[in-house]
């Protein structure tokens, strides 16, 4: 799946969601969340350079390349948005699953993903497991600390994305101290997380979604097309793709 930049054609910087509220209205979150502290740089200098970017989503979640007549899930709605930002570069989002696996095994997987796919960008998705399964707040900050050195050094960017909200299993899972372990750290490692917890958590308080259960009658792709979108605006102001869009085709 792939894609190459528009020059003024492309689509500008919308002040509350990017394109996703143009799209439905239930997706609109504050500016803030697509706001990242830190630039892609890599990210950048590969659509300088080579006019491409290649994006790997490394992740826990079993259903996150869902296709078909099954659910789909956000990583098919970034890339198509990313898609529709800079038309004539090459764009690529390839997942990467350990499916119900914690970071200690995305940790031994990641060198060998990070050699197939050479991606510019990583998108790393942890915490949601680690927070069910009770794994202790500061080993695992230790080691998504080592995650981003392991992807830095193969000369890829990091956005971290933290677990979803969900009102049936927030005051029964650990997943508040792992987002603060995962603001953290964001801060100290320099790269932007994705704060996708306190998106869906405004959506359910604003009753934009009802995320009680995420059923196939449509809540749950309409909810991961969001997110999807709000991560390519995320992304694009990360890799500065509006000022790539200016240069001479």
């Amino acid at each position: 799946m792939r894609a190459k930049a528009i020059g003024a054609a492309v689509l500008p910087l919308l002040l509350m969601s990017g394109m996703a509220a143009a799209q439905d209205q239930r997706c609109e979150a504050a500016d803030a969340y697509v706001e990242p502290y830190y630039k892609a740089a890599k990210a950048a200098l590969s659509l300088r350079t080579n006019k491409s970017l290649d994006i790997l989503i490394v992740s826990s979640a079993p259903s996150q390349t869902r296709m078909g007549e099954k659910l789909r899930s956000y990583p098919i709605f970034l890339e198509t948005a990313l898609k529709e930002r800079l038309r004539d570069y090459a764009i690529n989002v390839t997942v990467h699953t350990e499916a119900r696996k914690t970071i200690k095994d995305i940790l031994a997987a990641l060198p060998q993903a990070l050699e197939k796919n050479k991606p510019a960008l990583v998108i790393l998705q942890t915490g949601t497991v680690e927070a069910i399964v009770g794994v202790d707040p500061d080993k695992y900050e230790r080691k998504l600390e080592k995650a981003i050195e392991i992807i830095r050094a193969a000369g890829a960017d990091t956005i971290l994305v933290n677990p979803q909200f969900s009102p049936r299993t927030s005051f029964v899972t650990n997943s508040g101290a792992m987002n603060e372990r995962i603001r953290r750290v964001s801060a100290y490692s320099d790269v932007s997380l994705f704060n996708r917890y306190d998106i869906m958590r405004h959506w359910s308080e604003s009753d934009a979604f009802d995320l009680t259960a995420l059923k196939n009658d449509g809540t749950y792709e309409a909810v991961h097309r969001c997110l999807g979108r709000l991560l390519a605006e995320f992304v694009s102001r990360s890799a500065s793709f509006a000022e790539i869009a200016k240069l001479p085709r």
